[in-house]
């Protein structure tokens, strides 16, 4: 006698079509909002003041004390009370480019710092640009904590910011990963180290007061601006914000609808999350698939020679 085959569930021996899925549909960006406009404007305004003040400092327009005081502070307050109490969908955009603008700071940084501290080929002028704002310039250790929170939070930060509001307006973020990064390290050449290397070179007390402009400086603190766009560009790329968050129609056009995702291939054979049983249970399967075949062989012949 046959030895009896465990039972098994029923299984079916054909895949059922499966409903394919889709991706949610991208936010279809809403009309041109005064409102979110001026939102965007304020977000845009505060990001370019703390590179501004700087520059005000050293021109001797403004200390940095007072512009922190009367406007860069008052004004990072307003907007972060309206990004909490009515949030924006740009403040996604905003949010992101303000974190890669500091990952792409401290990047840069990394750079800075060894060619400072390790070889000793410039200074390190941010504690004394942090005296600017405390207005204690014996206190470097103040200065230190003072200047790198600026130049993170308020210069990469700001920069950041930027870069990714610009670039969604223009309609970057349909664009390949390589033109991102292009463009990030072309904003980062121009304007950015362009005006930084034009205060020390214009400004009267320029090079005294930040660095001397040398071959050395100006090549170490290109390479370092390269750093930093190519890390600002890699995060737009990845960005989910900019293809999702930005509310208004680039000015280049709407962007190209999403895909719908196909669903993945199965084998013909193959029952419902087959490849993930385990090996004894996918042996019994395979055995009682064989034995009702032959089953339904047998009662077939029986049949036909009972006719």
């Amino acid at each position: 006698m046959a030895a009896r085959l465990p039972s098994v569930p029923d299984v079916p021996t054909t895949t059922t079509p499966e409903r394919p899925t889709t991706r949610p549909a991208s936010r279809t960006p809403g009309s041109r909002d005064g409102a979110g406009l001026l939102r965007i404007g304020l977000h845009l305004l505060l990001a370019a003041l703390p590179l501004l003040a700087i520059s005000a400092h050293v021109f001797g327009v403004i200390t940095m004390q007072a512009s922190a005081a009367m406007l860069v502070i008052p004004l990072a307050t307003a907007v972060v009370a309206l990004t909490v109490l009515a949030p924006h969908a740009g403040d996604r955009v905003v949010a992101d480019g303000m974190l890669w603008g500091v990952v792409g700071c401290a990047i840069y940084d990394g750079f800075r710092l060894t060619t400072v501290h390790v070889f000793g080929w410039w200074a390190d002028f941010i504690p004394i640009m942090g005296t600017w704002i405390t207005g204690d310039p014996q206190d470097l250790t103040a200065g230190a904590v003072v200047g790198y929170l600026w130049r993170y939070i308020g210069d990469g930060g700001g920069i950041g910011i930027t870069f990714f509001a610009l670039a969604s307006a223009v309609g970057l973020q349909r664009c390949s990963r390589r033109t991102a990064v292009l463009a990030a390290v072309a904003f980062s050449v121009f304007p950015v180290w362009a005006g930084l290397i034009g205060t020390v070179a214009l400004a009267e007390r320029g090079q005294t007061m930040m660095f001397p402009l040398t071959w050395v400086t100006l090549t170490l603190s290109l390479v370092g601006h390269l750093i930093f766009g190519f890390v600002m560009g890699l995060g737009f790329h990845r960005s989910r914000a900019v293809r999702e968050s930005w509310p208004w129609v680039p000015l280049t056009g709407e962007l190209p609808a999403a895909r719908p995702a196909l669903p993945a291939p199965r084998a013909p054979h193959t029952p419902p999350a087959g490849q993930s049983l385990d090996p004894d249970t996918w042996e019994l399967w395979r055995r009682q698939l064989e034995a009702n075949a032959l089953e339904t062989s047998t009662r077939g012949r029986r049949a036909h020679g009972v006719r």
